[in-house]
């Protein structure tokens, strides 16, 4: 990130130039800006608030209940971890899968088919919007081979990630194949968590995680309620670059521009997270070059556009992680508190205990010598 910000600054410094960024903030009329921007925030808030109940619908499908305010939470704490770890929103999904399950106990079968289906509907509008957007600006005469070449190497990215998805979805034996991976990997580099019990275990999860799917393809209109939802969630993504741009007193563009920005810029963020800071924001000038906005105006644009998209949701997320942390802690049972501060007592005394061992069996040796000596004489 660091690394990334360095980089958009000196963009910013040599490219545009500090004389012409200055002259586009001292045009900005702050009430405008600090009532749109305002309300781009609040925005992103809904937008997130719009995916998790899509999220919860489907696991409520699935007989998985957990509340709307829960799923809330869980939802920012795993965006805070797709955010800062670069793993293409894997990372994000184990995150939901370990909090919903430790919640729930329910199984993890169950929980990733619930994970995988939404990432279906959701990414199914991406899918979309990325093909529109791209299709779009390939139509331009002017478009710079750079811009073109990225578009279709995110293309590539996203139709094998859709294609990995239905894989799980529609193939029996995908999480088969994937576990037994799994287990051949746990059994040669570390033998000593593999276990035949645990492969039992795994054999009752592949079978929650394909019924799972099974109960969404024999009944398609339950998924209709999670489309609607993830439609109005990025519809609500697609306000706060309206709202950003009203913010900076930019005329408003036709509704072909917002949603050519508005899919790079989720696809990017999505599959580069930490990495794309810097290059996303440079990429966004350019494509606002492309559609004839000032270069300053673009650079600033860019700047804020990404401090909503970007910066806002990691704070948030960094504070909904302090707030599941301090919730399992306080709505733990009193005899579970209990068995956890027995389990670190055991642990801390563990050392002492070691050296104890040690030296009484340095004393019982040292006893033996002595006997053996003894009987010699």
């Amino acid at each position: 990130m660091v690394a990334g910000l360095v980089a958009l600054v000196l963009y910013l410094y040599f490219y545009i130039g500090e004389g012409q960024i200055l002259l586009v903030l001292s045009r900005i009329n702050s009430t405008q800006y600090v009532v749109f921007y305002s309300l781009a925030l609040l925005s992103v808030l809904a937008s997130v608030f719009f995916w998790s109940l899509a999220w919860n619908s489907i696991l409520r499908r699935l007989s998985i209940n957990i509340s709307n305010k829960r799923a809330y939470l869980y939802y920012w704490s795993s965006y805070f971890a797709d955010l800062v770890v670069p793993c293409v929103t894997v990372c994000g999904e184990l995150t939901r899968l370990y909090l919903v399950q430790k919640e729930t106990q329910e199984n993890y079968g169950a929980l990733a088919s619930a994970s995988v289906t939404n990432r279906i509907v959701a990414y199914t509008i991406v899918t979309i919007g990325l093909y529109g957007g791209a299709a779009l600006v390939f139509l331009k005469p002017s478009t710079p081979v750079f811009i073109t070449n990225i578009f279709i190497t995110f293309l590539v990215g996203i139709t094998i990630y859709m294609g990995v998805l239905l894989y799980l979805a529609l193939s029996q034996s995908s999480a088969k194949n994937l576990t037994r991976l799994y287990f051949n990997l746990l059994k040669t580099f570390r033998p000593r968590h593999y276990h035949l019990s645990n492969i039992e275990k795994n054999r009752r999860s592949l079978e929650d995680f394909y019924s799972g799917f099974k109960t969404f393809r024999e009944r398609p209109k339950l998924l209709i309620k999670p489309l609607i939802l993830h439609a109005i969630s990025y519809l609500l993504g697609l306000a706060v670059y309206i709202l950003v741009f009203y913010a900076l007193g930019i005329p408003s563009s036709n509704p072909e521009f917002y949603m050519v920005v508005f899919f790079i810029a989720t696809a990017v963020q999505d599959a580069a997270a930490s990495f794309s800071v810097g290059s996303l924001e440079i990429f966004l000038a350019n494509i606002f070059i492309l559609y004839g906005i000032n270069p300053a105006v673009s650079g600033v644009t860019a700047a804020v556009l990404r401090s909503a998209g970007f910066w806002f949701p990691l704070i948030a997320g960094f504070v909904s992680v302090q707030i599941v942390g301090a919730k399992n802690i306080f709505t733990s049972k009193p005899e579970e508190l209990q068995r956890r501060l027995i389990s670190f007592r055991r642990k801390a005394k563990k050392p002492a205990n070691e050296q104890e061992i040690i030296k009484k069996r340095e004393i019982q040796t040292e006893h033996a010598e002595h006997k053996d000596a003894e009987a010699e004489k």
